[in-house]
């Protein structure tokens, strides 16, 4: 009876029964029909989560939607795009693939709504294609997909939100229009934002996830997957974890209390390499997922789009604003969730337990220097760092300290910075450190013109901090042991390829430059070679090796090589190596591309001292000219042609 026997029966959805498979959508007032024979099970189920009414523990129901909005979304949902039409091709098919299609390609709204137009042309007359862009925008507002639009200042001062600054015409830092500007006749285009964050909710969002019975389950995985031998394969096995549930032991006894991470860096969104525009997405990872679910594109969620041109910097903080008051909410208060795989509903918190970014952006989220004579965001005020005059940068020599006191490198003084290192290893400069040294500090932000630079002195720890940081606004922050991460990505890349081309001296690459190596012999770390900062090693090949990758080859060659010391020295402008004794077979391999022939002349049979000798120029042999005078050292001369004669009979 329930599923077509009678086609007058109706579903009872209220009391906890399903639609069959079978369904029958009216089009309009034509007597045209669309059998539906087949199931949608996902966006069945979506939409039934969203608006099925549910059951708390205590058995009673509380309605999310009436029951006519229910089965009017489900047939929306199901309904082919024209009688006839493949199953796969719905309405609601069919509207996200023109949607992302739009996005993808940068069609303008007027250009997309005659697309659409065409297209519905082309179907059967009975279609349910999308025939403008304000109709997919109003069929979408059904998922609580949207995000919100906030007004900014140009200059990054502030956001126009709240009750006192939402109907602000002029920023009240810098008094910046808030609406756009003509640049030549500076008229006001009222109505216009000069600049708008695009914010994405993320508290519906959870909500839908725990609508979701399969995703409700892996939310609570972590709660019985921890590693038992020690080893850190998910963040539940991290220190960071086991602090939280130590701090807050209420908080970690509910298993679907979920856990953050932030991450965000700039982007160029016209799909080139160019700085000269820059977006910022802010992208929060839920790490109660598996590991193989919660790096997933589909479960990463977008939470905050920070508009361009100019990277926000400093004045990040500005544009975290409405996420921070979400994830404040989320931790104080909590947030009523209904649960669809338990069946009942319960009271949702969420901690941040840190941010995932490069370098620069630590420093802009941190609110601490990156770069300097405080450079280390963990030492602090206790960075060891020393100032190069020549090559005109700072570098960071204090590494041993962090070693056992009884390490032998520490003693090891000219194989490092000329020192014995006695120190300890500092102390880390915790959040409430940072706290501490904020005391009564005001940020001050935004782009607009400001007083000249402050000049600090050296060893002025004010420097060391830039702003305090909007995180230790959420009550926890401080006294997380971990609050801020580098990626991966840049420390194999950058670290890594610098200090693979220093090895192999890549030319334009190395970190070994000619300042360089005459700060290091102002360091007294280079006295005993001659300063002669070309300098070039010779030695002979006892072996070639040939790598083959298969798709290239690379030739290496084994040499030994002579003391640079006391087998190498010029005579009468000459240069003359030691090929017999001290030869130093330490570092013996070097890549072909690096090597540069010469020829050994010995001076005499007895004498282990050879004259190096350049090799001709590749291809000489293939000139049809080739003037030998260049390569000889003398050339043999007929007196007669000196004209001798000629010469005194000048003179007398």
């Amino acid at each position: 009876m329930r599923y077509g026997i009678d086609p007058d029966y109706d579903i009872w959805c209220a009391h906890g029964e399903e639609a069959g498979p079978s369904v029958q959508v009216l089009v309009g007032e034509s007597s045209d029909h669309i059998d539906v024979d087949y199931e949608l099970p996902e966006v069945h189920q979506m939409y039934k989560d969203a608006h099925f009414p549910f059951f708390d523990g205590a058995g009673s129901s509380r309605t999310v939607s009436t029951e006519e909005d229910y089965k009017k979304k489900v047939e929306e949902a199901e309904v082919p795009l024209y009688p006839g039409c493949k199953k796969k091709h719905t309405k609601l098919s069919a509207t996200l693939i023109f949607y992302k299609f739009k996005a993808d390609n940068g069609l303008a709204d007027s250009s997309f709504d005659e697309l659409l137009e065409v297209i519905k042309d082309m179907l059967p007359e009975v279609n349910t294609f999308p025939e403008s862009l304000h109709t997919i925008k109003k069929f979408l507002k059904g998922f609580d997909l949207g995000y919100e639009k906030i007004d900014a200042c140009i200059n990054d001062c502030c956001l126009f939100r709240g009750e006192k600054k939402k109907n602000m015409q002029n920023c009240p830092e810098c008094n910046a229009s808030r609406w756009k500007v003509n640049p030549r006749t500076n008229e006001i285009n009222a109505g216009v934002p000069a600049k708008v964050l695009r914010y994405f909710p993320i508290i519906p969002r959870i909500k839908r996830m725990f609508l979701s019975a399969s995703n409700s389950e892996l939310l609570t995985w972590h709660s019985t997957h921890h590693s038992q031998d020690d080893m850190m394969r998910h963040p539940v096995d991290s220190i960071q974890w086991r602090t939280v549930d130590q701090k807050w032991p209420s908080f970690a006894s509910e298993p679907r209390n979920l856990r953050f991470g932030l991450a965000t860096d700039g982007f160029n969104p016209y799909k080139n390499l160019s700085s000269t525009h820059s977006i910022w997405p802010v992208i929060l990872v839920i790490y109660n997922l598996p590991p193989n679910v919660c790096m997933s594109s589909e479960n990463l969620m977008l939470s905050l789009l920070i508009p361009g041109p100019k990277q926000p910097g400093n004045d990040i903080d500005v544009y975290l604003e409405p996420l921070i008051d979400d994830l404040k909410e989320l931790w104080t208060n909590g947030v009523e969730m209904y649960d669809a795989y338990k069946r009942a509903t319960f009271y949702l918190k969420a901690i941040l337990l840190w941010t995932v970014n490069d370098f620069p952006a630590y420093g802009n989220l941190a609110g601490l220097t990156t770069k300097g004579e405080f450079a280390c965001p963990v030492c602090g005020p206790d960075t060891c760092s020393k100032w190069l005059a020549l090559a005109n940068k700072t570098v960071y020599l204090g590494y041993r300290k962090f070693l056992a006191q009884n390490h032998p490198f520490r003693s090891k003084h000219k194989w490092f910075d000329g020192t014995k290192e006695r120190r300890r290893r500092p102390k880390i400069f915790t959040g409430l450190a940072v706290v501490h040294a904020l005391r009564g500090f005001k940020n001050n932000f935004g782009k607009k013109k400001k007083n000249a630079k402050k000049k600090y002195k050296k060893g002025d720890r004010s420097k060391l901090l830039k702003k305090k940081s909007i995180f230790f606004d959420l009550p926890y922050w401080e006294v997380l042991p971990l609050r801020h991460n580098l990626d991966v990505m840049h420390i194999e890349k950058n670290v890594c390829e610098s200090v693979l081309t220093t090895i192999l001296d890549v030319n334009g690459k190395s970190k070994i430059e000619n300042e360089s190596r005459r700060d290091l012999e102002l360091l007294e770390l280079m006295e005993d070679i001659e300063a002669d900062f070309s300098l070039n090693y010779y030695g002979i090949i006892r072996e070639i090796l040939v790598l083959d990758y298969y798709t290239f080859r690379l030739a290496i060659f084994r040499c030994d090589w002579a003391n640079i010391v006391s087998g190498v020295k010029k005579e009468d402008g000459f240069t003359l190596v030691n090929l017999h004794d001290g030869l130093d077979k330490k570092d013996p391999f070097i890549l072909a591309s690096h090597a540069k022939q010469v020829f050994y002349s010995r001076e005499s049979e007895s004498s282990s001292w050879y004259v190096v000798l350049k090799a001709p120029p590749r291809g000489f042999h293939d000139l049809e000219l080739f003037d030998e005078s260049v390569f000889m050292s003398y050339i043999l001369q007929d007196v007669s042609a000196l004209d001798i004669d000629n010469l005194d009979s000048d003179e007398s």
